[in-house]
């Protein structure tokens, strides 16, 4: 490992050249873009960061801008992510991964479930114990869920949604109407707006995360034994894709919701 030069702050505190950092820890392939990035003052904060907890910061943050502001956020991440990986696993993470995680964190909450999935996945990223379980795409899809969502794939992660619901049948149109839920156990207390569930469904469906299908229907009949409704049994589970999803970005101990 090469000698880091040292320079000083404006309050006198020595710190590793910045430049030095990144060609010491930055793996090759973004280097280009690092170089790019010194010219900010902005990119000088990465020292105050490597000085906090180096070995893990090393891994990670580099070859990236960081703002003040982000910067504080990200600290807060790394040291915890220094705390839950044992340096004997840790590893420099995939740069497909790293790179547009941290793009996408800079415009999210620290406190929102989307930056804890983040994390989640970075934290797995420098393991090399879990680094198999995480894919780049995944990083994508996090950037697309809402935060119901995200609560919506945590509760699921724990048990499958039983819904009854029954519908009107309008023998003039054929087709059924006036859809009500009988009974579920979906988290409704849990989402800020769960007026929006069939909206989130739609979306997670369409990200292959969520199946939900009807599994038994009976019809509702008058007394003249006319059908006048319907009763339908559901069930609303991860899909395989959804598990492995799930298993790598939400944190085990669940989400910390504010």
């Amino acid at each position: 490992m090469r000698t880091l030069r040292i320079y000083h702050n404006q309050r006198g505190v020595a710190l590793p050249d910045p430049k030095d950092l990144i060609k010491t820890f930055c793996p090759e392939k973004v280097l280009e873009k690092a170089y790019e990035d010194l010219a900010s003052p902005a990119a000088k904060e990465i020292g105050k960061i490597a000085s906090d907890v180096a070995k893990t910061t090393r891994l990670l943050l580099a070859p990236f801008q960081i703002a003040a502001a982000f910067q504080n956020r990200v600290e807060l991440m790394i040291k915890r992510i220094s705390a839950r990986v044992p340096e004997q696993r840790q590893l420099s993470p995939p740069s497909e991964i790293i790179g547009p995680a941290l793009e996408q964190m800079r415009y999210i909450d620290d406190k929102t479930p989307l930056w804890q999935m983040f994390e989640e996945i970075i934290t797995r990223s420098v393991d090399k114990d879990e680094v198999a379980t995480v894919h780049p795409s995944f990083i994508y899809i996090v950037s697309q869920l809402s935060r119901d969502e995200a609560v919506i794939l945590y509760r699921l992660k724990e048990s499958n949604f039983e819904i009854v619901d029954v519908m009107d049948y309008n023998a003039e149109v054929n087709q059924f109407e006036n859809r009500r839920i009988e009974e579920n156990n979906l988290p409704i207390d849990a989402l800020v707006l769960p007026d929006k569930l069939n909206l989130y469904y739609s979306h997670l469906d369409s990200l292959s995360l969520v199946a939900w299908p009807v599994y038994r229907q009976d019809p509702i009949n008058n007394t003249e034994g006319r059908q006048t409704g319907i009763r339908r049994w559901s069930r609303m589970h991860l899909t395989e894709f959804g598990r492995l999803f799930v298993a790598a970005c939400i944190p085990e101990q669940g989400f910390r919701l504010e």
